[in-house]
């Protein structure tokens, strides 16, 4: 009976590694490791925190069964030869039955939590650290060996689903992502642009396009070189992506040539970002890689929904022609919008 309990318990444990590592949404993939480890368990609480070895940093990913005060501090430092150091370094899984008797346990957030045992896996891909499956309860307590035994057999799926999910989630950001600026592709762009004109039109919303034109971006480039010309490029990604806001999406629309979408934004307000902080943002950008050698400006081109176009090809057009406009005219301000605005 006993050998038959054993066989059911290890094809259970057998089937949850198996969906684990078919899971590619790493979110989706912590949630499912950290609900079978505590079931394994039987535990209270638990949380997966995944490790950054750029920024020796570690930081909770999933988590059930905290306060929100404990889960607020869901981010730290990993001290050389500290608690978090060991564990990461550790061949096996760390069991600690009582914390109140252990005088390494002095995190004052976990004391403060109640935490009074707790089993530390350590998650690793090909001899490298990938984070700490955690899982606790807030009375002493011991564990059995089947328990460990098959907490660490879901800890090595659940190494391989991590790696997995986070392969995934890199190849789908290559694929929508422009590798010299950073921004967001054109294809992705159109598609998003297509989302935002059906949302706007359902909810009878505005939203503003803006084309940002890099001037004189050959002559540079023929001065200076095409190395000089991708990092101005860099350049311009970055700062494009420091200075809109959360909600804004911007691409590369073609060459040095940039676009933003400003979701439920009308002209007006569009055109007060950009002559007042965002362009003054791109410039700077500029300025700084080049360290007073040259200077690049730009010029912007804005257009709103649904006045200025309807469609995506008209609304794009619209910021263009506005863009050409500003250029042409030479007003200093070097933004121009498909209509007048208030400057």
């Amino acid at each position: 009976m006993r050998v038959h309990k054993e066989q059911k318990r290890l094809l259970d444990i057998m089937e949850a590694a198996r969906s684990v590592v078919a899971q590619l949404d790493l979110d989706k993939a912590l949630a499912i490791i950290l609900k079978n480890a505590m079931e394994i368990t039987k535990t209270r609480a638990g949380s997966v925190a995944l490790y950054t070895a750029r920024a020796g940093t570690m930081r909770i990913h999933a988590h059930r069964g905290f306060s929100k005060r404990f889960i607020a501090n869901h981010e730290w430092k990993v001290r050389r030869n500290g608690l978090t150091d060991r564990i990461l370094k550790a061949q096996t899984v760390t069991v600690i039955t009582n914390t109140t008797n252990k005088t390494f346990f002095t995190n004052p957030i976990a004391v403060e939590e109640g935490i009074k045992s707790l089993i530390c896996a350590p998650l690793s891909y090909s001899g490298e650290p990938v984070g700490i499956l955690y899982v606790d309860d807030f009375s002493p307590r011991e564990f059995s060996p089947e328990d460990l035994q098959a907490l660490e057999i879901l800890s090595s799926f659940a190494s391989i689903a991590i790696h997995n999910a986070r392969t995934h989630t890199v190849v789908k950001e290559q694929a929508i992502t422009d590798s010299l600026t950073g921004l967001f592709n054109r294809r992705y762009f159109e598609d998003i642009l297509a989302g935002e004109i059906q949302r706007a039109e359902r909810h009878g919303r505005d939203f503003s396009l803006a084309l940002v034109d890099v001037n004189d971006f050959k002559k540079y480039n023929d001065t200076y070189g095409h190395q000089a010309g991708d990092a101005a490029l860099t350049a311009l990604g970055e700062s494009i992506k420091s200075a809109i806001r959360s909600t804004d999406l911007a691409a590369r629309y073609g060459g040095d040539e940039m676009v933003v979408i400003l979701p439920e934004t009308r002209i007006t307000k569009a055109y007060t970002l950009f002559s007042r902080r965002i362009k003054d943002e791109i410039e700077q950008g500029f300025s700084d890689i080049m360290k007073g050698e040259s200077s690049l400006s730009v010029t912007i081109g804005i257009a709103s929904y649904p006045l200025d176009g309807q469609s995506a090809r008209q609304l794009v057009l619209s910021a263009d022609m506005a863009l050409l406009t500003a250029k042409k005219t030479k007003s200093g301000s070097c933004i121009g919008c498909a209509r007048p605005v208030a400057a």
